[in-house]
């Protein structure tokens, strides 16, 4: 594979547009979504990438100013903006789970009571049932009935998300050994995945290793050092030490487990390879999309920081697991047939700690100073106005207006005792009120993130905002979830093999992908999708 330090990227920004040819409609588009992974897990660790994402950056144009364009910036919305074009808030998908004002209680963004369970007798039946539109598969197979959309993930509501409203076979993994689907899409699952399954053998990793692929002094140079506090340590644990080798202990199940650990992202290539050649994609003139969500490295980076040692290496593996992959795609389907597409749901704040060690601002919220603010601010409420006026799910608050109208109470004196207390928890900037959003005339970046994130009925009526740099997660790893950029911020490529490496800064949002990918096989764009087209 063709060596090229990101360095010259810059560089051949112009050159890449005049010296690349222009692909013709592929017959196959591989849209790759590494869960939590930031732009810097690509730049930092470049010239010692070999394998797949070198070739992805080496034969790709990559789209540096690219963010989510929404303010609750976690793996739901993300794949749902990626798979459709469109922000999540106006549809409803307000997160990963979130309260349901109708149902009154909390729901899960892909759950689905009525749906069964297709390929083993444990897991989740999931669906895109909640939402009334259509994603860029559903596009495709309009124009192109005989297209596949096949869309394979870890997690269930990556699967869901990426494959739009009826896919052919969104995949996933049920937590115990298997990768399942519902009868919301299929009565049955294809044999291959049978014998996928079958032959898995999850249970047999309890023994597994998770070893350093390079040596030491890389580690070193270009992560920081192995035993940082604030790194979470689930395997001999009795004194805290997150440190290499990493494995599973005993009396954790291995089944669980696998989906935080490297090698997982290396079954689920092997299941996509089994995927091109039992379902025949890219074989003929009708164009499929196979999508593909890493969704192990999001529960990694969530334990070890994207700065940690552990992440370099999974990075690393990664790497070179998808040049393997790369190069069965061009002995199957042939690389001038394909078009690749690598993005994230979302980034990731660093460790708290690690923030706060290089010069910057951050922490963990304090859970018990927490509780005594929801406490206060139900103690004034009732004393001031009366109970039962309103909702609360974590900080979000779903007022009752209608018996607010009633006792001639307006709704923003709840609002301003919540915006009085609340704010006087260290982490806590302030809370918004989603009438003053909706009417809002700024067209600050925030601002513009959250009316993306509003819908008009089913979102709280008052909501907070994290100060930069804090995370709820206590009392190790760390999160993501906030409008701010270094949670929006994502990697942005488009790669073909006609592709000489180029960059543009240019500003885009994750919600131009779906479009994008459109436009390059001919689809007709639906006129409710937010994103535009990128020319590449």
């Amino acid at each position: 594979m063709m060596r090229n330090s990101y360095g010259l990227l810059i560089m051949a920004t112009f050159i890449s547009f005049s010296c690349s040819t222009k692909p013709n409609k592929p017959k196959l588009v591989i849209t790759l979504v590494v869960d939590q992974m930031r732009p810097d897990l690509l730049t930092r660790f470049d010239d010692l990438y070999t394998g797949g994402f070198r070739w992805l950056m080496d034969h790709g144009t990559w789209f540096t100013n690219t963010h989510h364009d929404h303010s609750y910036t976690a793996t739901g919305p993300g794949h749902f903006a990626i798979g459709s074009g469109q922000y999540p808030g106006r549809v409803g998908v307000l997160g990963n789970s979130f309260y349901d004002r109708d149902l009154k209680k909390n729901v899960y963004c892909v759950e689905d009571p009525v749906a069964k369970v297709i390929g083993a007798k444990k897991g989740k039946a999931r669906s895109y049932s909640r939402y009334n539109t259509t994603g860029l598969g559903d596009w495709v197979k309009t124009t192109y009935p005989n297209s596949k959309v096949i869309s394979l993930a870890g997690k269930d509501r990556t699967a869901v998300f990426m494959g739009g409203n009826k896919p052919d076979l969104p995949i996933y993994y049920n937590k115990a050994g298997q990768f399942i689907s519902s009868d919301y899409y299929v009565d049955k699952l294809p044999e291959w995945v049978n014998e996928f399954n079958k032959n898995l053998h999850a249970e047999s990793y309890k023994d597994s290793l998770w070893t350093k692929s390079l040596d030491d002094e890389l580690y070193l140079k270009y992560a920081r050092e192995d035993n940082y506090f604030g790194e979470s340590d689930d395997y001999l644990s009795e004194e805290y030490s997150p440190v290499f080798p990493i494995g599973i202990d005993p009396k954790d199940d291995p089944e669980l487990l696998l989906m935080g650990r490297p090698w997982f992202e290396r079954e689920l290539l092997n299941l996509a390879k089994k995927a091109i050649v039992h379902e025949e994609l890219g074989k003929d003139s009708d164009p499929d999309l196979l999508f593909l969500g890493f969704s192990a490295m999001d529960w990694m980076i969530h334990d070890y920081g994207p700065h940690s040692q552990e992440i370099m290496d999974a990075f690393i593996k990664l790497d070179k697991w998808l040049g393997n992959f790369i190069e069965f795609v061009d002995e199957t389907v042939g690389l001038e047939n394909v078009q690749f597409v690598l993005t994230a749901d979302h980034g990731g704040l660093p460790l708290p700690e690690y923030v706060i060690e290089n010069g910057g601002t951050g922490g963990r919220i304090n859970k018990k100073h927490l509780k005594e603010a929801f406490e206060w601010i139900e103690e004034e409420i009732e004393e001031k106005f009366g109970d039962e006026l309103y909702v609360r799910s974590g900080g979000n608050y779903f007022l009752n207006l209608e018996k607010l109208k009633k006792m001639d109470i307006n709704p923003r004196a709840i609002y301003d005792v919540v915006q009085k207390l609340l704010p006087k928890v260290e982490g806590i900037e302030r809370m918004v009120y989603k009438e003053d959003i909706i009417a809002s005339l700024e067209t600050d970046k925030i601002t513009l993130r959250l009316k993306h994130m509003i819908h008009a009925y089913k979102t709280p009526e008052i909501f907070p905002i994290n100060t930069p740099g804090y995370i709820y997660k206590n009392p190790y790893g760390t999160s993501h979830g906030s409008p701010y950029d270094y949670d929006t911020h994502v990697p942005l490529i488009f790669s073909h093999e006609t592709t000489n490496a180029g960059s543009n800064n240019d500003q885009h949002a994750t919600v131009d992908i779906a479009p994008s990918i459109a436009h390059l096989l001919d689809v007709k764009i639906p006129e409710f999708c937010d994103g535009s087209v990128i020319k590449f």
